[in-house]
């Protein structure tokens, strides 16, 4: 008998839970120029209920009177609503404070001003202004502006390999190390080295194999008459295909 009045005095309870939660709506807008934002999350932190503003900045999420909301949006800050009424409510949220570096660009329309965001990764916020100064755009649209730096960093890495590379080709492009390759001396193994030394690509490339390059060269540079290979005709010699 008791475990029925339980039961019966906790069905009673959620339904009655359920009859106050009813459909909140509003609307959300940016506090410094007004438009509505889209993409926005609430929810409801006591029902745990979740909703997104719709492109016109509306929302709708069950509620009750009491209740927590929270609306979270990127480069806003968040913002809390204790529910008080039913009725159609507006939010208004604030840009991140950290939107600094204001630079001002000329446009047909009039000026855009836009804030670099360090905080979101380089990224910027643009906000449209009428020829008069006065915002009417809010917030228009973000540029990824760490491209420059990316480009600086590639460029670096492939100096950096380039010059790598480089320095092992004249390790054994040299008069010295080639002594183990060729039988050249003086002004021979300089044409040599100076004629056939390959290029960085060359080198890098799969199919390349250092061994059968050398004799390679070597074969076509003994082809050479004597005087070309002592003399400075030597560079009018085309280099085998690398």
């Amino acid at each position: 008998m008791m475990y029925r009045v339980w039961l019966i005095a906790i069905i009673l309870c959620l339904t009655t839970c359920y009859a106050h939660s009813q459909e909140l709506r509003g609307r959300v807008f940016e506090s410094k120029t007004r438009i509505t934002l889209p993409g926005i999350n609430v929810q409801n932190l006591s029902s745990k209920q979740t909703a997104t503003t719709d492109n016109n900045g509306k929302f709708s999420i069950k509620a009750k009177v009491n209740d927590m909301l929270i609306f979270k949006g990127f480069a806003y800050q968040n913002d809390t609503l204790v529910v008080t009424s039913l009725s159609e409510c507006e939010v208004f949220l604030l840009p991140e404070t950290h939107l600094l570096k204001e630079v001002k660009i000329s446009t047909s329309e009039g000026e855009a001003i836009t804030y670099h965001d360090p905080n979101f990764h380089g990224q910027s916020v643009n906000y449209q202004t009428d020829a008069n100064g006065n915002y009417k755009g809010g917030l228009n649209f973000r540029i990824w502006s760490n491209r420059a730096t990316e480009r600086k960093r590639l460029k670096l890495e492939d100096q950096e390999r380039y010059d790598r590379v480089t320095r092992q080709i004249d390790a054994i492009f040299n008069s010295k190390k080639m002594l183990d390759y060729v039988p050249l001396t003086g002004t021979e193994m300089d044409n040599f080295i100076a004629l056939y030394t390959p290029s960085v690509d060359a080198f890098q490339s799969r199919d390349f194999n250092l061994l059968v390059y050398i004799n390679t060269c070597y074969r076509k540079f003994m082809q050479m008459p004597a005087d070309q290979r002592l003399g400075h005709t030597a560079d009018q010699v085309l280099k085998p295909n690398q």
